[in-house]
């Protein structure tokens, strides 16, 4: 403003020049436009952990992408890509768009993994393309498509620390009983970390996906992560009938064993064939009130022998330590792994708890099915085999006194080893592990020969060979045998109490 001889004070001139100079020092003062693919190059790689609702109920995998060059239009880039899934590696190409960085073309192998990278990486060119560009500062990015869709706008500055650094970023999200984000560093072409969730009505909502960059950089050569083959696929004969849940499946419910919780199930087909596709819905329903269930429930399917051992583990199968139903229902199919003319199915509870994490075993529980099998297409049936890999033999440890008669049977299911391995690896303690067993074995879950009751107490230290033996044992190291030793010791020394 002019003073009254029309000339500027230097007082508000110098403080113009001041603020001017300290607003352009501001990272990020003046937001600028991002879409996701934005300034992607040749040879650029990303690491992503995430996980997806739709996919395996948002169980946490790997997916890692390098641009290794341009398609032959012009108008998009190949993408090697590679899905680390449990213990499932695959490994293929993608090709994605210049305007949005969705797949145009992906190896068949690799396109349900591409899926999810294009509702969870790239899930932000649905507001902002290149066509399309949003300001990363804008208070309005467009609407959710949920009923009643929020507003999704930008939610200010944070710096964020993940896997692959740190970062000055922009939060991008809406608010619906809970803060959805997703941060974005303007200098990346993808997001560096999100957790959204899912729309529900009541309730806690679970998360719809989630990712943090683990690794960003650019190499001309494909980066040495990528450097890895496929695992095989596990196919099907194209004989086998496809599952149908309206008119060919079988239904029921039934308490578990521990009577924490009632488990619903329907399976199609009704009588299916071994080696064959098999569709199961599962709900964990609470015993007083069948319409609510329990949330965060970590769990399995198996396939045991007439004395109750294991034959066949899905989570294992997949390289999982269990199947998660976070919301309290869960559909998935399987490759039937089983014996004709019926199979002795497991369905257990292994307790609730975040994907991932030892669960909480005050609701653990289990229920006994016999399906009605056929065999497997194209000749004798396909029967899972129970002999343990081999592997080293331990360095030997102290023997307990021997047990009274061991001409009797030992009978454990093989689902108990995951208990087994949490407790050697320090997962759960030693609490918890003895009284998981010491139920199991009065309810006769566990059958081991008959051995005398000691009158020691629970809070008497445990051998440490005892846990090594469970670790070996959960690992396929050593025999039930050799395993019920450490029990038999705990229930001489009275830490185990038998009634």
């Amino acid at each position: 403003m002019k003073d009254m001889n029309g000339s500027y004070p230097v007082a508000g001139l110098l403080a113009v020049i001041v603020g001017v100079v300290a607003l352009a020092a501001m990272p990020g003062a003046f937001a600028t436009n991002w879409y996701p693919g934005e300034n992607i190059k040749q040879g650029d790689y990303y690491r992503y952990n995430l996980c997806w609702t739709d996919w395996h109920n948002c169980t946490p995998i790997e997916i890692d992408f390098w641009v290794k060059n341009q398609t032959s239009d012009g108008n998009g880039w190949n993408l090697e890509m590679v899905a680390i899934d449990g213990s499932i590696i695959q490994k293929g190409m993608v090709s994605i768009g210049t305007d949005t960085p969705d797949p145009t073309y992906s190896d068949s192998n690799i396109a349900d993994y591409s899926n999810v990278y294009k509702n969870t990486i790239s899930w932000l060119d649905a507001f902002s393309s290149k066509t399309n560009q949003q300001t990363l500062g804008s208070p309005s990015w467009g609407r959710t498509g949920s009923v009643g869709g929020q507003s999704v706008t930008s939610m200010g500055q944070q710096p964020i620390t993940v896997q692959a650094g740190t970062y000055q970023t922009w939060i991008i999200g809406w608010h619906k009983d809970v803060d959805n984000m997703i941060w974005i560093a303007p200098e990346l072409s993808f997001p560096v970390k999100a957790i959204v969730y899912t729309d529900v009505t009541s309730g806690t909502p679970p998360p719809d996906y989630t990712l943090e960059l683990l690794q960003v950089g650019n190499s001309p050569t494909e980066p040495s992560f990528m450097n890895v083959q496929s695992t095989a696929t596990v196919g099907v004969n194209p004989n086998c009938p496809a599952p149908d849940m309206v008119n060919d499946a079988t239904q029921g419910s039934a308490t578990t064993d521990s009577g924490s919780m009632i488990i619903s199930y329907r399976y199609s087909p009704s009588t299916p064939h071994i080696g064959c596709n098999m569709e199961w819905r599962l709900a964990f329903e609470k015993t007083f009130d069948q319409s609510q269930k329990y949330s965060g429930v970590q769990y399995d399917i198996f396939t045991v022998d007439s004395q109750g051992h294991q034959l066949d583990s899905v989570a294992q199968d997949s390289g999982r330590t269990s199947l998660f139903a976070p919301v309290g229902d869960d559909d998935l199919t399987i490759i039937l792994k089983g014996t004709t003319p019926v199979s002795n199915m497991v369905i257990a509870a292994l307790g609730t708890g975040p994907v991932g994490t030892s669960p909480d075993t005050s609701l653990a529980g289990m229920i006994n099915l016999t399906v009605n099998t056929l065999p497997s297409f194209g000749g004798a049936p396909s029967q899972p085999s129970s002999a343990p890999t081999q592997v080293p033999t331990p360095t030997p440890q102290p023997s307990a006194p021997s047990q009274g008669n061991t001409t009797q049977p030992t009978v454990i299911p093989s689902w108990v080893k995951n208990n087994a391995k949490w407790w050697s690896q320090g997962q759960i303690g030693d609490d918890q592990f003895v009284q998981g067993i010491q139920y199991m074995i009065q309810q006769g879950i566990i059958q081991i020969p008959s051995t005398q009751q000691g009158a020691g107490n629970a809070t008497q230290q445990i051998p440490a060979w005892i846990k090594n033996n469970a670790g070996w044992w959960a690992s396929g190291q050593i025999s039930d045998d050799q395993f019920v030793q450490g029990l038999q010791y705990m229930i001489t020394s009275g830490i185990i109490k038998i009634h």
